[in-house]
């Protein structure tokens, strides 16, 4: 009687651990499961943060290109400045020097025209 009390309450104890070990195998199956979602999530992750960088290193590259396009054009700009105001100066001192030669021609002419026709252009009405 004692023995087969013993073996009663032995096979349910194994009935509930073999319940127990397949709750855990389940367990264990669903875990394994997840490690591989996991491990496909981290592989796209890691694709997606190299094409990143790689996107990140042609966008730099560019800011550098432009950047250097820029200093360039800087300088030129500072450049065609330089041009401009010593052009500037040249206009300024070549009209000046037209008002005075175009003052010595009207001198001149009213001094030939007085040497020569003993009057003005302004009086033969020319001017």
């Amino acid at each position: 009687a004692m023995r087969r009390r013993f073996l009663a309450v032995r096979t349910r104890f194994l009935a509930v651990r073999t319940r127990f070990l397949a709750v855990t195998t389940r367990f264990l199956a669903v875990k394994t499961r997840l490690l591989a979602v996991k491990t496909r999530f981290l592989a796209m992750r890691t694709t997606f943060l190299a094409m990143r960088t790689r996107l990140l290193t042609v966008r730099t590259r560019l800011l550098t290109v432009r950047t250097s396009f820029l200093a360039v054009r800087t300088r030129f700009l500072a450049v065609r400045t330089r041009f401009l105001a010593v052009r500037t100066r040249f206009l300024a001192f070549r009209r000046r020097f037209l008002a005075v030669r175009t003052r010595f021609l009207a001198v001149v002419m009213l001094l030939v025209c007085l040497l020569c026709y003993k009057t003005t252009l302004i009086y033969m009405n020319l001017i």
